[in-house]
């Protein structure tokens, strides 16, 4: 990964999300600070998670749901601040992704992203993901999602 003054990595803590400004780009709008902590950390329990760091501030949250064997669904969420570090967070994130593939076998990795983010979606292809189709009204605040597998 390419170094980041006072970047760093640590496993998930619930109490990440205390400082984490990312946390308001979870899922819907509707949602209170306290669901959205609720399920990011249930998210968390369900397979690996890693926070980045840059000078002790969470800047982005990287996860792995493992559905079952051999298939995962991976996630993210980002300060605007990680978006200063584009590289190295899509770096980690490439990283982090493969780490997952290799240590729990997993033959499909996929990601959901919401069709109307391009930025997103961009960001989803330059990891390695394809689109294998869009699923209506699948997000909480109801908008359409591409379903993408890694290839």
């Amino acid at each position: 990964m390419p170094h980041v003054p006072g970047g760093y990595y640590l496993p998930f803590n619930i109490s990440h999300l205390d400082n984490f400004q990312g946390i308001i780009n979870y899922d819907s709008k509707a949602m209170s600070l306290e669901d959205r902590k609720h399920y990011i950390n249930f998210q968390s329990q369900s397979g690996p998670c890693i926070t980045a760091f840059v000078y002790n501030t969470p800047v982005a949250v990287f996860g792995c749901v493992l559905l079952w064997r051999g298939v995962g669904e991976a996630w993210s969420l980002f300060a605007e601040e990680a978006r200063r570090y584009p590289i190295a967070m899509t770096k980690g994130a490439k990283s982090f992704f493969d780490s997952c593939q290799i240590s729990f076998n997993l033959h499909r990795l996929q990601i959901t992203v919401k069709t109307s983010d391009k930025r997103a979606v961009g960001w989803a292809k330059t990891l390695g993901f394809e689109s294998e189709g869009i699923m209506l009204k699948y997000s909480a605040d109801q908008e359409d999602t591409f379903m993408m597998r890694r290839k």
